[in-house]
């Protein structure tokens, strides 16, 4: 019965420990480049629809957020500054961006961080 309960606490802290390690600033800016190099939100770009080929020139991690076990992410806000090709109508202009935006960033099942804009 004593063991049960050691093999049990032992279960219990070592799936914490593997929460609650947050990614670090470097992997965290890596995957929100990677989020916003793919698709630019519209209000960023200034256009209904968004912004293509950007090029991010800064990220600046504001806040970390404790991690969401129920939905296994961390929030995170972050300005994001740079540029990119927004689509109008008939012509594709270079709009800059600096916004502040929150993002979830996930861990994958391989180990891969994966950053997505949720508003701001």
């Amino acid at each position: 019965m004593r063991s049960k309960k050691f093999i049990y606490c032992l279960f219990l802290i070592i799936s914490l420990l593997g929460c609650s390690n947050k990614p670090s600033d470097t992997v965290l800016k890596q995957s929100i480049g990677e989020c916003i190099n793919k698709q630019v939100p519209p209000s960023w770009a200034g256009s209904l629809l968004g912004g293509k080929n950007a090029k991010v020139e800064l990220i600046e991690i504001q806040q970390i957020g404790d991690y969401n076990e129920q939905y296994r992410y961390w929030p995170i806000k972050a300005r994001v500054k740079g540029y990119c090709q927004a689509d109008y109508l008939f012509k594709t202009e270079t709009k800059s961006f600096d916004k502040v935006g929150d993002f979830r960033v996930v861990k994958d099942d391989y180990g891969n961080y994966k950053a997505s804009f949720v508003g701001y």
